[in-house]
């Protein structure tokens, strides 16, 4: 897998980063204490349309559930 680069709306708690690898795209959000991975086909979009696809509103839903995440995370601990 390889990096191609940090998105837009990456901040100090949420890392957006983009990867390729195996005829995918992997967009990988991360905390400090967690991660979430959307896995594209090429088949399906390029890399540029990926770019567009994460948008302020679908970072919105990550960070939603990321919220639901740390619950689930916090009634287990």
């Amino acid at each position: 897998m390889y990096f191609i680069g940090e998105l837009s709306g990456s901040n100090p708690d949420l890392k957006i980063s983009l990867y390729k690898w195996n005829s995918k795209f992997f967009v990988k959000f991360e905390t400090p204490d967690l991660e979430q991975v959307y896995k594209i086909s090429e088949m399906d979009a390029t890399e540029s349309m990926v770019r567009e696809m994460i948008n302020e509103e679908f970072t919105q839903k990550v960070i939603q559930r990321f919220q639901e995440m740390y619950t689930d995370l916090g009634e287990i601990l």
